[in-house]
């Protein structure tokens, strides 16, 4: 496994999550952003430092891989936010957003979520 991408489940098969994508940098059209992110979009999301924070099914978040459920939170000692203040939060921060590999990715959003 190279990497693990972090969402939060909203419930009704949608996963909240944020990925490089340098396609809403460059244009406007809902409907081709909203598409499945291709691996040459990610990689120049990374590079532009540009990402977005989707709303997308579980099957389109996973891409293919499994999906491991995060019990984290058994382990922290600053309890979480509840299941509905988690999914509000993160809803609310749809959209575009700066990208830093090391210091604002998709874990950091699960984090702030949590």
């Amino acid at each position: 496994m190279l990497f693990v991408h972090f969402g939060i489940y909203l419930g009704d098969n949608r996963v909240a999550h944020l990925m490089p994508d340098i396609l809403p940098a460059i244009s406007r059209d809902k409907s081709r952003i909203q598409t499945v992110v291709t691996n040459k979009r990610l990689i120049m999301g990374v590079l532009a430092k540009v990402a977005s924070i989707r709303v997308d099914t579980v099957e389109n978040f996973s891409h293919g891989a499994s999906i491991v459920i995060n019990d984290m939170v058994r382990k922290l000692t600053v309890k979480p936010l509840s299941n509905e203040e988690m999914a509000t939060r993160a809803e609310k921060l749809v959209g575009s957003i700066a990208y830093s590999l090391l210091w604002k990715n998709c874990e950091h959003f699960v984090t702030y979520c949590r």
